[in-house]
């Protein structure tokens, strides 16, 4: 089903009573290329719409589908001009992509590809409703609600498994008056590049609307932004649920880079709130294990005697360090280290102990016997010709 050039699909609301809705059940639905009504004076597309000086309620577009398109400009609009509250849309496709911009209508005007709710009086504007799998804005295209006439604006929300906005993409609320104009999106993944914009914003004394978003990941890059903001009026409120939030920085001001704000020119700013996505603290935890380890079981033993052992050299030093090479009588030991650190400045002074030391009895390990003179067997032990120093895991047993 294709809305483009001179074919459109319109309802109007003219003296009194309420518009007829439009119900839209298709395969694919594309809509381009508006032109300028010969009547109404308004760009052409899917619309209901209250006219000029009329009384009566616009009546609603539903649209279910498997892909939308809204292209070149097309138009997928709810609006009032007279006395009257203007028809929500609701959409319900699995691929929904707004893009582009159209060429120079005859009245002069540019228009950006764009869903839409809106109202120019003090009658309310409907809302937008969004159920899809993907969600794509492009290059300028636009969903938005508003009310510039003075009364309350709709509100826009947003169910998809992805959305995307990029080039200039952008999700908007715009309210002069009244209050409402809030934006809710419940997504898996929000992308959004290359000065794409997500705005609830507020002129003359109106309050800016809300901004509520639910994604697990959402990513701004290249001066993308999330505001907020108001003139004379607060602020609108910004709150996310996420589990990673990429890109993006709360600031006070817009900045060349990708913001979230909430201010208010005159007024009072409005608050931003980041939280977390129900992240369990202790998923993931391991539990340990209760019992503490017995050091002994860790500590090496001693080296018994005549036990293959090993001794093993590393670093510089004054023996070669391949066993293989012979021992020279001139090599010397190489320290290279810097001994700056090790100078004292002042005297040590030995303290000799007057008292003499009682050497140790320790057992020494049998290695032979023999008979002694009364026929009786002894067990002996070879004295070491020389002290040798103990290694390190040697220790000897004292007597007790």
């Amino acid at each position: 089903m294709n809305f483009y050039h001179v074919k459109r699909h319109r309802v109007n609301s003219l003296g009194r009573g309420t518009a007829g809705d439009i119900t839209i059940h298709a395969t694919d639905v594309q809509v381009s290329d508006p032109i300028i009504e010969r009547f109404s004076q308004a760009p052409s597309g899917i619309t209901v719409a209250v006219g000029q000086n009329s009384i009566g309620q616009g009546g609603k577009i539903n649209l279910t589908a498997d892909n939308l398109r809204v292209f070149n400009g097309g138009q997928i609009t709810s609006s009032t001009e007279g006395n009257g509250v203007a028809g929500n849309v609701n959409l319900q496709v699995k691929n929904i992509t707004v893009e582009g911009i159209s060429q120079p209508l005859s009245n002069g005007q540019i228009l950006p590809s764009n869903i839409t709710a809106t109202s120019t009086t003090t009658s309310d504007a409907g809302s937008v409703s969004l159920v899809a799998n993907q969600l794509n804005v492009l290059n300028n295209g636009q969903i938005s609600v508003s009310n510039t006439g003075g009364g309350y604006s709709g509100n826009l929300l947003v169910n998809a498994n992805q959305i995307k906005l990029e080039q200039g993409g952008s999700l908007i609320s715009e309210v002069s008056a009244g209050d409402r104009g809030n934006i809710t999106l419940n997504t898996d993944v929000l992308l959004m590049r290359y000065g794409s914009k997500i705005n609830t914003n507020a002129t003359d004394t109106a309050t800016g609307g809300n901004i509520r978003i639910n994604a697990p990941i959402i990513i701004g890059l290249e001066n993308s932004d999330i505001t907020a903001n108001a003139i004379e009026g607060a602020g609108g409120n910004i709150d996310i649920t996420t589990q990673g939030l990429f890109g993006l920085e709360f600031r006070d001001q817009l900045t060349p880079e990708s913001d979230i704000t909430a201010s208010s020119q005159f007024g009072v700013s409005g608050t931003v709130q980041i939280n977390n996505f129900g992240v369990d603290p202790n998923s993931g935890l391991v539990e340990l294990p209760a019992n503490v380890t017995d050091p002994s079981q860790q500590i090496a033993t001693g080296c018994a005697d005549t036990s293959s052992n090993s001794f093993i050299a590393t670093g510089r030093g004054g023996i070669p360090q391949n066993p293989s090479q012979e021992l020279r009588s001139d090599r010397t030991w190489s320290d290279v280290r810097d001994i700056s650190a090790f100078r004292q400045t002042q005297p040590v002074q030995a303290k000799i102990s007057t008292t003499p030391e009682t050497p140790t009895e320790t057992f020494t390990q049998a290695t032979s016997w023999h008979r002694n003179a009364q026929g009786k067997i002894e067990l002996v032990a070879d004295k070491p010709s020389t002290n040798m120093q103990k290694a390190l895991t040697c220790a000897a047993v004292p007597k007790s």
